[in-house]
């Protein structure tokens, strides 16, 4: 099975060596991380850790938060896929649009990819999605999605990895 991820306008695949530098600029940059870190950019070791992840999730599950790319122009624009949150047992999708690209529906087209990748190819039950609860644009993507807000939960309880913050926790079942 291939994690890779089409839709009209966007191509969601594994990250590239060559992506690093892209993926280092979203990561920087205080605007694209208001809701994924409170604002604050990551230092290469989170960067490191991330990526790795990212590339264990593939080997172990077939799936990852991969680079969105702009098929039109070849361009990563993006950061979006599915991922185990370990200690809940379950999956969840997320997304990451480029600031310069946001309010042109590419979040939601991406997000479509994942429930239907989720769905018919990894024929998972349900899927999660967790949001910083000021993140309206996420939450109206989750909306959009069909999922259904289930409430506040803690984000540590879902991953250890994740930091002891409250998301807003949205389900989709098939």
């Amino acid at each position: 099975m291939a994690f890779r991820i089409e839709t009209a306008r966007l191509l969601v695949r594994p990250w590239e060596a060559a992506d690093r530098p892209v993926f280092e600029r979203f990561a920087a940059d205080a605007e694209m991380m208001r809701y994924i870190n409170g604002g604050r950019g990551w230092d290469m070791t989170r960067i490191d850790d991330w990526l790795a992840r990212q590339a264990r999730n593939l080997a172990q599950h077939g799936c990852c938060m991969g680079a969105a790319v702009l098929k039109q122009t070849g361009e990563v624009i993006g950061v979006g896929g599915i991922q185990p949150l370990e200690q809940a047992g379950i999956f969840e999708i997320g997304w990451w649009i480029w600031k310069d690209y946001w309010n042109r529906g590419l979040a939601t087209e991406m997000a479509r990819g994942f429930v239907a990748h989720a769905f018919k190819v990894m024929q998972l039950p349900q899927i999660v999605a967790e949001i910083d609860p000021p993140n309206l644009a996420s939450i109206r993507v989750a909306e959009k999605l069909g999922m259904r807000y289930e409430g506040i939960r803690n984000a540590h309880e879902l991953a250890e990895r994740n930091p002891d913050i409250q998301v807003a926790y949205y389900l989709l079942e098939q």
